[in-house]
């Protein structure tokens, strides 16, 4: 006659559930050879929001000291971002394009001010920190003061504000890293 198989062995229970196997992996990805994981809403809140925070004040000696520029709105973030776990190590991927609206409050009164845009349509990983993005469509309203030019070209498309910008945006990398 057949004989009952013993659930319970030496008196040890058996844990049927699937563990896995590498930080990360997944039970069914024993080896862990590729394990990627979504992060798509995360990133783009977090990237708006370091965005947001970004602004550059004109130094002494410039055209216009303490002149204020700051990221007045995000008006896209299109893209991706996620990381794997690829043999045991993560990689971080995302891939982005942005349009940014921008305001420079200018003089002590700050009660004129130049208004514009700014996309740059490559945020991602091919770019080393530190190295800036690349900007195109850099657009200044026409309500702006007349003769603002040179002192937007200086300090918002070629440097202050845009590197502000460059640096909100590495910061936002170096956070992905930190955070996942």
């Amino acid at each position: 006659a057949p004989k009952k198989i013993d659930q319970n062995i030496n008196g040890a229970s058996e844990d049927c559930t699937p563990k896995p196997s590498l930080e990360g992996a997944s039970a069914w990805n024993k080896a862990g050879t590729w394990e990627e994981r979504d992060v798509t809403p995360w990133a783009k809140e977090t990237l708006e929001a370091a965005l947001l925070a970004t602004e550059y004040i004109l130094p002494d000696g410039s055209p216009s000291p303490g002149a204020h520029g700051i990221v007045s709105k995000v008006t896209k973030i299109d893209g991706h971002a996620s990381y794997a776990t690829v043999r045991g190590k993560k990689r971080y991927i995302y891939e982005f394009g942005l349009a940014i609206n921008w305001v420079l409050t200018l003089g002590d009164d700050h009660k004129s001010a130049c208004h514009g845009s700014m996309t740059f349509p490559d945020i991602d990983g091919t770019v080393d920190l530190g190295d800036g993005y690349d900007m195109v469509d850099y657009h200044v309203e026409g309500s702006s003061p007349a003769g603002t030019g040179p002192l937007l070209d200086r300090f918002v498309r070629d440097g202050g504000l845009r590197d502000s910008i460059h640096k909100s945006i590495d910061d936002w990398v170096r956070l992905f890293r930190a955070t996942y």
